[in-house]
């Protein structure tokens, strides 16, 4: 045989550092959103979406909350641009996410993953995290 099968895991890491866990969430979420590269649709209104979610720790709530808000992305077909957080602690969020319909999506997204995710606050008092997608 002239060729051999591997099995290759393709994703895309993006590192993010934030002044505040408010901060870090929200660029989280854009970075997410130019990474699927949306053609928005013009002269749409826009689209809200609520959601609540809690976990044990500030980096499960952050992969999850991601992961929640790709869900919503790719069921409603909306880019959500903007949150607006009701209530953001270490292991709760509340939050609405306003977007804008898409036509089509550059790049698909299938997660963000726990590999490589500590979201903490390093020594210059900023928060940090790797957030690695799964494509």
């Amino acid at each position: 045989m002239p060729y051999e099968w591997h099995e290759h895991t393709s994703d895309i890491r993006v590192r993010i550092s934030a002044s505040t866990l408010e901060e870090l969430f929200s660029d989280a979420l854009h970075a997410m959103t130019e990474l699927l590269g949306p053609e928005l649709m013009e002269r749409c209104d826009k689209k809200t979406c609520r959601m609540s979610l809690q976990a044990d720790d500030p980096t499960s709530l952050l992969i999850d909350f991601l992961n929640e808000a790709l869900l919503q992305t790719l069921t409603e077909k909306t880019a959500y641009l903007d949150i607006t957080l009701e209530k953001l602690t270490v292991n709760e969020i509340s939050a609405v996410l306003c977007g804008i319909p898409y036509f089509s999506l550059r790049r698909d997204i299938k997660a963000a993953t726990y590999h490589e995710a500590d979201v903490k606050m390093n020594t210059g008092g900023k928060w940090e995290t790797t957030i690695v997608f799964d494509l």
